[in-house]
């Protein structure tokens, strides 16, 4: 219930306030639930602890704290972004979101295979979609089931909104398969896993379970997996980059196809750690439904 009314108010503030306005009451929710719920700040801090050390960061307390807060932080941008940015104009998207690399999306899709996008909760993966959207591709995004009925239709309408489709994990593999053959794109959240399989990849130097649907529909459909991550800019602009295709061969499995994803995620999540919204100990604990 609280995370419901939490998003309840964040689309309150985000529709009727002045974008600067929004931003700043977003971020004094964020610092509320930062300085409250502790349980939550000290997994993002050990998150950001291992991610830290794996590129040989070595932060003082004061740091790490800071860069704990800031994580809360962007999340109560993301939220009000979440809210506010649904029918958006494609000239409005492209004054917000400069694009690295649409070539890569761009080659992968000449097969004519569709292709397989996949991200991160990390950033702005929503808005990510939409500016997608705006180019004109048809995306077909895969969304965790929430545990309260009301609070998954609450998040829909935003999804809707944006022309985008969702596909609840759980259902037809069918509708994606299709999806791909009829060169539509296939969006999947690689850093998070609801399926109860058990396969294991290194992650941050650190054993963790992964998703492994982007790999299993590749070699299915013979599609390629296009990695692509977008990020908030110190300005509150963003950057929607795309990795080179992973392209499914007779010889690929999907240990390989899974830890070529593995490397995109570390590279972005590892470049701006306190983008990266997880908040579980992600090494730890298997991660529940949304709230």
């Amino acid at each position: 219930m609280a995370n419901y009314i939490a998003y309840r108010l964040a689309s309150a503030v985000s529709r009727h306030l002045p974008k600067p306005t929004a931003y700043w009451v977003g971020l004094r929710i964020a610092d509320f639930f930062y300085f409250f719920h502790r349980a939550k700040r000290e997994a993002v801090r050990d998150n950001l602890s291992c991610v830290l050390e794996y590129r040989g960061v070595r932060q003082t307390p004061c740091a790490l704290r800071g860069l704990t807060r800031k994580t809360f932080q962007n999340f109560g941008k993301y939220l009000v972004d979440f809210f506010r940015f649904t029918r958006v104009e494609r000239s409005a998207l492209e004054k917000m979101i400069s694009i690295e690399r649409l070539d890569h999306l761009e080659k992968a899709c000449r097969a004519g295979r569709g292709a397989i996008i996949v991200t991160a909760h990390f950033g702005n993966w929503e808005l990510g979609g939409a500016m997608l959207r705006a180019l004109g591709y048809q995306v077909n995004a895969v969304v965790a089931p929430a545990r309260r009925p009301r609070l998954q239709d609450f998040l829909q309408k935003p999804r809707e909104e944006r022309g985008l489709r969702t596909v609840t994990i759980g259902s037809s593999i069918r509708v994606l398969l299709r999806a791909l053959r009829q060169g539509e794109l296939v969006a999947l959240l690689a850093d998070r896993d609801f399926s109860g399989e058990r396969e294991r990849l290194s992650l941050f130097g650190k054993s963790v379970r992964l998703p492994r649907g982007a790999a299993w529909l590749a070699l299915r459909a013979h599609a390629p997996i296009v990695p692509a991550f977008l990020v908030r800019q110190e300005d509150d602009t963003f950057l929607l980059r795309f990795h080179p295709p992973i392209v499914p061969d007779a010889a690929s499995g999907e240990q390989e196809l899974m830890s070529r994803i593995r490397d995109a995620m570390e590279r972005e999540v590892g470049e701006r750690p306190s983008q990266w919204f997880v908040f579980h100990r992600f090494w730890e604990a298997e991660p529940g439904l949304t709230e």
